[in-house]
């Protein structure tokens, strides 16, 4: 149904940023298979993207340098949006 569908699009959307991300060779708190994911950034990379406005959760520090942080997509999410936050990240990432 609509629900199943909804959920799928946004599933899919996060498995396109964890590719993107794994790729780059962003590491990973968690292997997560949901619209939820993990990714651990250098500080500098996690204050660019905010500064760019770009929405997420500081999950927690793992050490001096690296936070994780949470990426949500969800059934209202443009894939635009990922694929922009995508290449900001390429840009500040490699």
């Amino acid at each position: 149904g609509l629900y199943f569908e909804l959920s799928e699009y946004a599933v899919g959307l996060a498995m396109k940023l964890k590719k993107a991300l794994t790729e780059m060779g962003v590491p990973f708190q968690a292997d997560s298979p949901s619209n939820q994911q993990f990714p651990v950034l250098p500080n500098t990379v996690v204050e660019q993207l905010n500064a760019k406005g770009y929405e997420f959760e500081i999950d927690h520090p793992v050490d001096e340098d690296h936070t994780c942080i949470r990426l949500v997509t969800s059934w209202a999410t443009p894939e635009k949006n990922v694929d922009a936050l995508c290449n900001a990240l390429k840009k500040l990432y490699l």
